[in-house]
């Protein structure tokens, strides 16, 4: 008996090309911030070191963080017009789809820019859109999502592009997959290796088929 499958994304980095963005703004914001700017050829470094020791360095007060937070994503909603989806991950949902699984979205950004860039971008309908202000971890709202849609959690697959997306999938008992085109980038996401590890969306899509034959 054919079984019943979800997929469920990460939206910044795994399906909208956010990063440059909010690395542009996070920069324009940090003396406001009283953070450190982050360059260009620092990124591998700060990818290596993890969140905690990044913040650290860049002089990132855990108390700060919801405002900082809250002022990049008001600054995003009216710059997003500048943003892309990744090329090929369209394609990839389609196709998903058409294969009769089941897709969704968590993310941490906020419910109305994300439903206003699939909608501009025509992405294929989503079984569900679920966004949680969770900035370091997100199994407990995969556990939530899992309950309240009735799914098993070894039918369940988590795409993300961070550390922190592959950490949240372990706790939740969810296979996890990690695409190397986000802001973890295969040095990052090596740190938390996710059960599968993907380069290109057609990668990702030959992957999924292959985990859920």
């Amino acid at each position: 008996m054919q079984r019943d499958h979800t997929v469920i994304f990460d939206f910044d980095g795994t399906l909208a090309n956010t990063v440059e963005l909010i690395a542009r703004l996070y920069n324009e914001h940090a003396g406001e911030f009283g953070v450190l700017p982050v360059k260009e050829d620092e990124f591998e470094s700060l990818r290596e070191m993890g969140y905690k020791k990044a913040m650290k360095l860049k002089k990132v007060r855990f108390s700060r963080l919801p405002k900082m937070v809250r002022t990049i994503l008001k600054e995003m909603r009216q710059q997003m017009g500048e943003v892309e989806p990744y090329e090929g991950i369209i394609e990839v949902l389609e196709r998903l789809k058409a294969r009769g699984i089941s897709i969704g979205v968590l993310t941490s950004n906020e419910s109305g820019l994300v439903h206003e860039f699939l909608r501009v971008h025509n992405f294929p309908s989503f079984d569900f859109v679920v966004s949680e202000k969770t900035y370091f971890g997100k199994e407990k709202a995969l556990k939530r999502i899992m309950k309240r849609r009735g799914l098993n959690r070894e039918d369940v697959i988590y795409v993300g592009d961070e550390p922190r997306d592959i950490v949240s999938s372990k706790k939740a008992g969810v296979r996890s997959f990690g695409v190397t085109w986000g802001l973890g980038g295969r040095t990052g996401l090596m740190k938390s290796p996710p059960d599968h590890l993907v380069n290109t969306p057609d990668e990702l899509y030959q992957e999924i088929v292959r985990v859920t034959q």
